[in-house]
């Protein structure tokens, strides 16, 4: 019987994924009457039919418990221009006490908090979570969706910074 060859050590396993980009989202949610908010980078898109994505939030974020009391969450899809709300949703910003002060929000079909200022939103129900790791992953049946107000390129996270497209479309 063949033994399991050992994991790679988890600074190693960063390092390597800060190598692929990805897009940048704030997922937010509301638990008793009060909004909650994160800066997320694992995404994606899980089924067209039916319309459902996946979000992956670490266990120890204080917003998993609020997502996981409220079964709901939406998704904002960040323009470059959103690295700063970016910053803000990953507490990166000093003297920010309420993340969603100042911002532009409403709800659509669950209480999650929608942000005007996004690329595209999407309100979504928790349908199944799964815990993998550090990590949990949230599976959310998408209920409602929409073009934010800003329009342009996206967001991206890369080599550990923040992020826009360099160039134009590559033809293949």
């Amino acid at each position: 019987m063949a033994s399991t060859p050992p994991e790679p050590p988890p600074k190693a396993f960063k390092k390597v994924l800060s190598r692929f980009p990805s897009g940048v989202t704030v997922v937010t949610t509301r638990n008793q009457g009060e909004p909650h908010g994160l800066t997320v980078s694992a995404f994606s898109a899980v089924s067209a039919e039916p319309p459902r994505v996946l979000v992956c939030l670490g266990r120890d974020t204080d917003s998993l418990p609020m997502v996981r009391e409220s079964g709901c969450f939406a998704v904002h899809i960040l323009g470059r221009e959103h690295a700063r709300l970016a910053a803000r949703f990953a507490k990166m910003l000093p003297g920010v006490d309420d993340l969603f002060e100042g911002l532009a929000v409403r709800e659509e079909v669950t209480s999650a908090p929608i942000l005007s200022a996004c690329l595209g939103w999407l309100d979504c129900t928790v349908e199944s979570s799964y815990e993998v790791g550090d990590h949990t992953v949230l599976i959310g049946a998408v209920r409602a969706l929409g073009p934010g107000e800003a329009d342009g390129e996206p967001l991206l996270y890369f080599n550990r910074a923040f992020r826009s497209l360099a160039s134009d479309p590559l033809d293949v």
